[in-house]
C-alpha cells in the first residue's frame, strides 16, 4: 500500500569536509569553530572550565585570543584535510567521518606537543604575554588541556559536517548570531584568583605606648 509520501531514511547527514581543495568547506568549518568557541567561553565564565588561568587568558586577550584560536583551528583543519585527501581518500575510498576525526585529533596532538616543547618551554618569562598565559594554563590543567582540545575539535568536526549540508545563508546567520553574543560572553565576570594574604602585623617598639611604671 502506498502511504502517499516519502519517509526520509536519514535524520541527518555528515557532509564530506575532507577535500582540502574545496574552499567552500571553509565556511562551515569556520562557522562550527565560532559556535564551539562561544560554548567554551560560556563554560569558562559560568562554570570555571579551565580554572583561573583560562579566565585570566580571556580577561587579558579577549577577542585577540579568539582570533588566535579561530585561525589556529582553521589551519589545523586544512592540514587534516590535506592529509585525508592525499592519503586515505587517494585510493577512491568513500567519505569516512571517523577517519577524518582521527586525523584532525592526530594533527592537534602533534601541534600541542610542538608548541608546548617549543615556544612555551623555551621562551623566557616576560618575553611574550600570551605565551606566559598559555604556560600558566598548561601548568594548572596538565593533561586535561589535551583532552579538552580534543573534545572541542570533535564537536567542531561534527557541527561542520552537519553545516556542510546546510545553506550558505544558514551558515551566515549562525556566524552572525555567534559573533554578536561572543563579546557579551567574553565580558562576563568569571572566577578570579584569591586575593593575597595580608602582610603579618609588625610588633610595635614604640616606648610611648608603654603603660607600666617607669624606673
Amino acid at each position: 500500500m502506498d502511504g502517499g509520501g516519502n519517509i526520509p531514511t536519514e535524520t541527518f547527514v555528515l557532509g564530506d569536509i575532507g577535500d582540502y581543495t574545496q574552499l567552500a568547506d571553509i565556511l562551515p568549518i569556520l562557522t562550527a569553530t565560532i559556535v564551539v568557541i562561544n560554548a567554551v567561553t560560556a563554560l569558562v565564565r559560568l562554570t570555571s572550565l579551565g580554572g583561573v588561568s583560562m579566565n585570566a587568558y580571556v580577561d587579558t586577550f579577549g577577542l585577540e585570543g579568539v582570533l588566535v584560536n579561530t585561525s589556529l583551528i582553521v589551519l589545523l583543519f586544512q592540514v587534516a584535510r590535506w592529509i585525508y585527501t592525499t592519503s586515505y581518500a587517494k585510493g577512491g575510498k568513500l567519505w569516512s567521518p571517523f577517519v577524518f576525526v582521527c586525523i584532525i585529533l592526530a594533527v592537534e596532538f602533534a601541534h600541542d606537543l610542538l608548541f608546548y616543547y617549543g615556544p612555551v618551554q623555551n621562551l623566557s618569562p616576560g618575553k611574550n604575554d600570551m605565551i606566559d598565559a598559555v604556560k600558566r594554563y598548561a601548568v594548572e590543567n596538565g593533561s586535561r588541556a589535551l583532552a579538552g582540545h580534543a573534545a572541542a575539535l570533535i564537536f567542531i568536526s561534527v557541527i561542520a559536517m552537519l553545516l556542510k549540508e546546510s545553506s550558505d545563508l544558514f551558515n551566515f546567520i549562525v556566524v552572525a548570531v555567534s559573533l554578536y553574543t561572543l563579546p557579551y560572553l567574553i565580558t562576563t565576570v568569571g572566577v578570579k584568583p584569591p586575593p593575597p594574604p595580608p602582610p603579618p602585623k609588625k610588633e610595635s617598639n614604640d616606648m610611648s605606648q608603654w603603660k607600666g611604671p617607669r624606673f
